[in-house]
């Protein structure tokens, strides 16, 4: 099956920089009791960067790769889980709540996220009129204090049986808690920390592998498959970047070079320091833990002060906006990811009514339709709904899911990217 991701074409995007919508709804920032429908919410910020018309450039998949770094190709996952079912489901009026940061895409973009979602309780909806299945999304902004509230007054919403987050690992470690203390199974599609599976929660899951097995795997793909000896590990000045660069700087061993590695501030400018110091210790290759705001413009100091040194860089940086910072300089670039490439049934069913799919909006899907399947299976208290996840093994559109009893995803996958020509 041909697989891609399609948000990241940069002559489509700049032809849709408005951004598609489905039909018009509300986020929700507070009760979790409010029904929402939303179905739209892919348009960024106004001050978002946008991709420059003149390019045309996108980040493709080059394939999987294991913990050896190594590239193997899977067969065609067969009979994935299909939220809609058979049509005879049976319920009362439920909700699936979406939390975290819907609307500064500040690493993820939550209302795309959520847009997956929805996708797969519309799917549900349409073929099941005797169970409604209500999306209630519980927008953060990015703010923990606010997703710590928020957590309170989705547990407290007795008919709340399952979140698909907290989208982020701060916003997990501050609401997970609470959501394991009132019963409430949550799925997060993107939370990537290692540790949130070491506290002991019973109701969290991890819907992608953790920094841990991302950053050994590209480590080991940089230092075999592409052949670099020398390697500098930056990271931004957040919990998932320096995890993420760690894990890099661990897998890379002698490869790594401590004299070009650094820690730096989100929104720092130096970036022609930055790779000047790349250039003073003779390193073949960089690694970036961060932001795609801040991997945009450092690549391109970089492409300018040695352009031969291949540039690399975490999930975060996948996306439009890189692209556009980057410029010419994007072209080369390999892109890792936790996130699957989406396959084409997936991208014809979400492309028309929001967009194309931003990462993470298929593992959403993938997870909310677990939690779909366990709703209409009768599992429609909040005990049963955690047993049947916990129990659960079974193929969805991004990968096979079963978790370990930590709530951790077995099997180690990660996906490579490269931009280049679209």
């Amino acid at each position: 099956m041909r697989m891609r991701r399609g948000l990241l074409v940069l002559a489509v995007l700049t032809t849709a920089a408005a951004v598609a919508t489905g039909c018009a709804t509300t986020d929700v920032a507070v009760p979790a009791s409010s029904p929402d429908s939303r179905s739209s919410g892919v348009s960024s910020p106004a001050s978002a960067p946008r991709p420059s018309s003149d390019l045309n450039l996108a980040i493709s998949p080059i394939g999987q790769i294991n913990l050896a770094g190594k590239r193997f190709d899977t067969p065609a996952l067969s009979g994935p889980a299909d939220p809609a079912g058979n049509g005879q489901a049976k319920c009362r009026r439920l909700t699936i709540a979406v939390a975290g940061d819907l609307t500064t895409r500040d690493g993820v973009d939550g209302a795309g996220v959520a847009n997956g979602v929805q996708l797969a309780v519309d799917q549900h909806n349409a073929k099941n009129p005797q169970c409604p299945l209500i999306v209630v999304r519980v927008d953060s902004q990015g703010n923990t204090v606010t997703a710590a509230d928020q957590a309170k007054r989705l547990a407290r919403n007795g008919n709340v049986l399952a979140v698909i987050g907290p989208l982020s690992s701060a916003e997990v470690l501050v609401a997970g808690p609470t959501f394991d203390d009132a019963g409430v199974v949550m799925l997060s599609p993107s939370a990537t920390a290692p540790t949130l599976t070491d506290k002991g929660w019973k109701t969290f899951f991890r819907g992608v592998n953790n920094d841990d097995v991302q950053g050994e795997s590209v480590a080991r793909y940089l230092v075999g498959t592409a052949g670099r000896k020398r390697v500098c590990v930056i990271a931004d000045d957040t919990d998932g970047g320096a995890a993420l660069a760690r894990a890099v700087t661990q897998g890379l061993g002698e490869a790594a070079v401590e004299s070009c590695s650094a820690n730096v501030r989100r929104g720092d400018p130096a970036n022609a320091a930055r790779a000047a110091e790349v250039v003073k210790a003779g390193a073949d290759a960089v690694f970036f833990a961060g932001a795609a705001r801040d991997a945009g413009p450092f690549a391109k100091a970089l492409r300018e002060a040695a352009p031969t040194v291949l540039f690399a860089a975490g999930n975060e940086a996948i996306g439009p906006e890189f692209l556009g910072l980057a410029s010419d300089a994007a072209a080369g670039a390999v892109l890792s990811c936790s996130c699957a490439a989406d396959p084409d049934p997936f991208t014809a069913a979400f492309t028309p009514r929001f967009g194309a799919p931003p990462r993470y909006s298929l593992e959403a899907y993938d997870l909310a339709t677990v939690v779909i399947r366990g709703i209409a299976a009768g599992n429609q208290n909040r005990a049963r709904l955690r047993d049947f996840v916990a129990e659960y093994e079974g193929n969805g559109q991004s990968r096979h899911y079963r978790w370990a009893p930590t709530g951790e995803l077995i099997g180690n996958t990660v996906w490579l990217y490269r931009a280049g020509p679209g």
